[in-house]
């Protein structure tokens, strides 16, 4: 932890601060607690057999997804250790993409900073049920993170919800770990959107600096809170356009954790149909795309873009099957822009091209369509 205070937040602070106002959430007898945990992290390990079932990636390419996988922690935490977890993330994000001159000047209002940031993430912690974390809890192999599912909020939510325990847990399980399975299918994508934040945040003549970075920075806790989009402070075409592929990257992954969890279906989760109805209304305040990332950017709010992801998902799947859109994890160069969400046919056209879908690809959703038409 960045228990000097030396970074844009001070960790140490941001914890006891936490520590004080977090909601602890329902408490419940020992036996049930040590028995939601149990569950949680059950559902977590069986949900990555059925991602991959789903994805149909070649099997030399699934056993090495699922040793990246393993390769990170599952974490079964409570308010408190959601919070330190986001803020650890939110410094290793941001932090990476200061200039050493524009970090130093930030430092300066650090500790106001950290204080409004502990209450944003004291509400937020009553609301997450979970995240797949890519960037924080210190240096990890490629296609790794940790994946946080939060006992007590997911407890409180169930019980709200009147949606079944074992259900529900394994619903929330399975979107998270499809976030974590994504990335070590793409082992470059941590790398690469570290690299695209950096542009956007980065110390250049369309933020003239630290004059551009003051209101990022500033409005941080608007943005987390939904109030504020980073695209109202960023400004300039060069950074439309690198938002816009941001954007773009997580409604992919939004979305493709959809169709997963619906591909998945009704009979590994009965009560799916009900659980995801009753969730929709509350989304927001739910399960976010990569999490801390996705709230920065203010993509939380924007359920119509991820509905824009689920539909691409669908789409390149109903022409070339999940073997297709395999090819979407290949590169950087292979992840859809911003306009082919809307448009998935112009990425299996793209992909055809530079010989990505082949024959076989068409041939396999053909025969899943058929299959489903029987059904």
């Amino acid at each position: 932890m960045d228990g000097d205070g030396a970074g844009i937040l001070d960790l140490t602070l941001l914890e006891r601060t936490v520590r004080e106002v977090v909601p602890g959430g329902p408490v419940l007898p020992r036996k049930e607690t040590a028995e939601v945990v149990a569950q949680l992290r059950e559902a977590a390990e069986t949900s990555v057999d059925l991602v991959l079932d789903v994805m149909r990636l070649e099997q030399e390419q699934a056993d090495a997804v699922r040793a990246r996988a393993a390769s990170g922690p599952v974490l079964v935490v409570d308010r408190l250790a959601w919070a330190k977890a986001s803020g650890q993330s939110l410094t290793a994000m941001v932090g990476t993409a200061l200039s050493d001159d524009v970090r130093a000047a930030m430092q300066a209002g650090r500790i106001p900073n950290t204080l409004e940031m502990a209450a944003v993430l004291s509400v937020l912690s009553t609301r997450v049920l979970g995240q797949f974390d890519p960037f924080g809890g210190g240096p990890r192999p490629a296609g790794s993170g940790r994946l946080l599912l939060v006992a007590p909020t997911i407890a409180q939510t169930e019980a709200t919800l009147g949606v079944p325990s074992r259900d529900f847990r394994l619903w929330v399980a399975l979107h998270e770990s499809t976030h974590r399975i994504q990335f070590a299918a793409a082992p470059w994508l941590r790398d690469h959107l570290s690299g695209l934040l950096a542009e956007l945040l980065g110390d250049d003549s369309s933020l003239a600096g630290l004059a551009g970075l003051k209101p990022v920075i500033k409005r941080l806790p608007e943005i987390l809170r939904g109030e504020a989009q980073i695209i109202d402070v960023v400004t300039g075409p060069e950074k439309r356009d690198v938002l816009d592929q941001v954007m773009a990257v997580m409604s992919f992954l939004e979305g493709h954790a959809d169709v997963v969890m619906d591909a998945v279906g009704p009979s590994v989760i009965p009560s799916l149909t009900t659980i995801r109805s009753r969730f929709e209304a509350r989304r927001d305040d739910g399960i976010g795309p990569g999490g801390t990332i996705g709230r920065l950017l203010g993509a939380d709010s924007k359920l119509q873009q991820y509905r824009e992801g689920a539909d691409f998902v669908r789409g390149v799947v109903r022409e070339v099957g999940h073997e297709g859109l395999a090819a979407v994890f290949t590169s950087p160069d292979t992840l859809p822009s911003f306009d082919e969400i809307r448009r998935p046919a112009d990425w299996v056209a793209r992909m055809r091209t530079a010989g990505r879908i082949g024959a076989a690809d068409e041939q396999a959703a053909a025969t899943d369509q058929a299959g489903a038409d029987d059904r």
